[in-house]
């Protein structure tokens, strides 16, 4: 009978024991958790941080880039504009040459005309 009150007494302290010991683990896992939690909160904050910079670099660059399209566009603007003035020149000299053109034709046959005229009075 002594041996069955030593091993209840036993198994009774092993398993407050147990008991105590579990309580203690888990403690110690709801901590662990609870930290493994929180660095993987702040993980997540400064990778959303580092995305938002990324962002906003990003934008940065594409606004500049924006930027250098309109200037380039502008200077564009301008060189068409010189070019078109050109044709628009070129246009009203080629009006010019013509009627120039025209009038030297005219003089010519006047000058024959009147060439012949003086080979008949010569020749008369």
């Amino acid at each position: 009978m002594v041996q069955i009150i030593t091993a209840i007494i036993s198994a009774t302290a092993t398993l407050i024991v147990c008991l105590i010991n579990n309580h203690y683990q888990r403690k110690r896992d709801k901590n662990t958790l609870a930290q493994e939690k929180e660095k993987q909160q702040e993980n997540l904050t400064a990778h959303l941080q580092e995305i938002i910079q990324n962002q906003d670099d990003s934008t940065n660059k594409i606004r500049g880039e924006i930027e250098m399209v309109k200037y380039q566009l502008s200077e564009l603007t301008k060189r068409v504009e010189k070019h078109n003035n050109v044709i628009e020149r070129t246009y009203e000299l080629e009006k010019r040459t013509e009627i120039q053109e025209e009038k030297i034709l005219v003089a010519n046959h006047r000058i024959k005309d009147l060439e012949e005229d003086i080979k008949k009075a010569v020749g008369q």
